[in-house]
């Protein structure tokens, strides 16, 4: 199907593309259209504007506790036809899991995650959100935890990332469960900073999910014109290699020492890489970010060391990749060395690390994304498929089902003055239970 035709059947209100599916599946035009989807967030815009300030007051950034916030959270679905449940997780008791990545910035063990139940019609569907913020730094034009609304944008700590997309999750979701329809499971995480906070043990927990999507505003800034459905698989590491001078010559001069006779670490961490590039790392993408040897230009550099990223496109994981390496260059180390003087390399991984997971493009469930949102937006969404340590990877990986990443336009990732457009935020919500209800 053509960019044209796909958006004009979306258009269409999706009366022409369901009229042409299985009986089974024609029932679901009783249910919501685009129209009413859109009709319904538009009449809960004040409603979702509410909870976004009340979520922005109460802080929760990286490495502190997000109880406070969970219960803002918790508070709005109680009411709403949905049964809260704070669960406290321990990510620590994940560290050998394979897809175990530490986070960036240290936390407390305990992780505040909540699940959310409908009361009735439950789907398998399941949504999810982050509710812990990046750090308010200096250049804030007014108070982050004071959200205030300015030509149609809501400024404040966590807007973009990710307490819009929280926002925006639950009142689908409450819109969906006032109408009767089919409800997802709403789970609201303590998982920023590489996931694996509060996502890898929910998602290690709950496992009977049919889609889930990650309601997340698209760093790229296109809002809905993109979907998430790749995450790729992403390393970084550093390599340390230590070698040795030769006897100087002369007293006082380590310049003197000749340079045969050292043991030369820059070349063995240039010989590392030439290797790596066709062993560990083949298939991959590579990249050398910073490359430092020795301490003066007479001498041999007996100390060096690479810092390299790679990103991959395959069920390899990071674990593997990084075992692998630690092989080739102890390989190339031992070639390196003579006698009793030794050439030695560690690798650790140093930043991070996260495996490859993806949905096909014209699989159902991604087709279904898509018209959802070609029919609230009347623009067909584009593949973004360059996103690495997402987390989405973790319900494709560990329970192979289909996962997603949309969110609406925002801006002022990791930076002053968070923002997310109020008008894309509304379609967000009808995007969301429209996807959710024909996925159930």
């Amino acid at each position: 199907m053509s960019r044209r035709e796909f958006v004009a059947a979306g258009v269409a209100g999706g009366a022409g593309w369901l009229s042409t599916r299985s009986a089974g599946v024609d029932a679901q035009a009783a249910g919501l259209d685009a129209g009413r989807a859109l009709a319904l967030a538009r009449g809960r815009r004040d409603e979702l504007v509410d909870l976004l300030t009340r979520l922005i007051a109460v802080s929760s950034p990286l490495g502190e506790s997000a109880d406070a916030a969970q219960q803002v959270a918790a508070d709005y679905l109680r009411g709403r036809g949905y049964a809260p449940d704070i669960v406290v997780d321990d990510p620590t008791r994940y560290t050998s899991h394979p897809d175990y990545m530490a986070p960036a910035t240290p936390y407390p063990a305990p992780a505040t995650n909540l699940v959310g139940r409908p009361a009735s019609r439950a789907s398998r569907v399941a949504l999810f959100a982050h509710i812990d913020t990046e750090r308010a730094g200096g250049g804030w034009t007014g108070d982050p935890l004071r959200a205030r609304v300015e030509d149609g944008r809501l400024y404040g700590l966590g807007a973009a990332d990710d307490k819009g997309g929280v926002a925006a999750m639950l009142v689908a979701a409450a819109i969906l469960q006032a109408e009767g329809r089919p409800s997802p499971v709403v789970l609201s995480l303590h998982g920023k900073g590489g996931g694996s906070r509060g996502s890898l043990p929910t998602f290690a927990r709950l496992r009977d999910f049919s889609q889930v999507l990650y309601v997340h505003p698209a760093e790229t800034g296109r809002g809905l014109a993109d979907i998430k459905h790749v995450v790729r698989g992403v390393v970084d590491l550093r390599i340390t290699v230590t070698g040795w001078r030769g006897r100087p010559r002369e007293i006082g001069s380590p310049d003197s020492a000749p340079y045969a006779e050292g043991g030369n670490a820059l070349d063995a961490t240039l010989a590392m890489l030439d290797r790596l590039r066709t062993t560990a790392f083949a298939g991959g993408e590579v990249n050398v970010g910073e490359l430092k040897a020795g301490d003066r230009v007479g001498s041999v550099p007996h100390e060096a060391y690479a810092r390299v990223r790679v990103l991959w496109d395959d069920q390899r994981a990071f674990g593997d990749i990084l075992a692998a390496t630690r092989r080739e260059c102890d390989a190339v180390a031992a070639s390196r060395s003579r006698g009793d003087r030794r050439v030695t390399v560690t690798v650790e991984r140093e930043g991070l690390g996260a495996n490859y997971g993806a949905v096909d493009w014209d699989s159902p469930s991604c087709t279904t994304l898509r018209r959802a949102i070609a029919e609230v937006t009347g623009t067909e969404p584009a593949s973004y498929p360059t996103h690495f340590a997402g987390d989405i990877r973790y319900p494709i990986r560990l329970s192979g089902v289909p996962a997603f990443g949309i969110g609406s336009l925002a801006g002022g990732f990791y930076g002053p003055d968070e923002w997310v457009d109020l008008d894309d935020l509304v379609r967000l919500v009808a995007v969301v239970a429209l996807a959710a209800e024909r996925w159930a």
